[in-house]
């Protein structure tokens, strides 16, 4: 059975445009980092900690720009913590971990630096908790405890949902090109019931998309 050349060429065009988001997502998150340091240099924390966010939210495995961004915004919280500013430190950590937590699928990228994260966020928390008068009896590890407990309540994604948004997300991709070559570049040129039957398709993978992201 010979394969139809329009297979070859929906496949080249899915691939493309896989390669396509592979590459807007590495130079986004390079141009992010150069920006981050320009401000780390010019000792503007809180533009350096912005675009070291954004950084981390152009996420793709292995991205050099990512890691460099997490190890930075760790560093950023180390030293404010050191220094005594803690609420420059709870802010590095904070972004630090919702950054991660926001690139999660059905898993969560570099979950160890989310529990190294939790573990400084609880114990500043715990150690301002002391200021306050109805605080000072309680041990510090209790307090420590109390909010990693807090912390820690079930984020990780549901896995099924994540499933469904990627199923979505392929089949509104793959339906969008197959209505390109199957009902535009027919022999009579467009045909309207394979952009219906192909129309369907496109919402209803688009909506399970939608919803997938909104469950997972």
């Amino acid at each position: 059975m010979t394969i139809p050349r329009k297979f070859f060429f929906g496949f080249g065009a899915f691939f493309l445009f896989l390669l396509l988001v592979f590459l807007k997502v590495n130079i986004s998150a390079r141009n992010e980092y150069q920006k981050a340091e320009k401000a780390l240099q010019n000792n503007d924390l809180k533009q350096a900690i912005t675009h070291f966010n954004r950084a981390i939210h152009w996420y793709s495995p292995e991205s050099k720009a990512v890691k460099n961004s997490i190890q930075a915004l760790w560093e950023i919280g180390l030293q404010a913590e050191k220094s005594g500013n803690y609420t420059l430190a709870l802010q590095a950590f904070r972004i630090l971990r919702s950054s991660l937590y926001s690139a999660r699928s059905f898993y969560i990228p570099y979950s160890d630096w989310v529990r190294k994260c939790e573990s400084r966020i609880a114990a500043i928390i715990a150690r301002k908790e002391k200021a306050h008068p109805q605080e000072k009896e309680i041990p510090f590890k209790n307090r420590r405890e109390e909010v990693l407990k807090i912390l820690k309540t079930k984020t990780e994604p549901d896995v099924l949902w994540s499933l469904i948004c990627e199923i979505g997300f392929i089949g509104w991709i793959g339906c969008s090109i197959g209505l390109i070559f199957r009902a535009f570049t027919g022999p009579r040129g467009f045909n309207p019931g394979q952009a219906l039957g192909w129309g369907i398709f496109i919402i209803l993978f688009y909506a399970l998309w939608v919803v997938g992201m909104l469950k997972a």
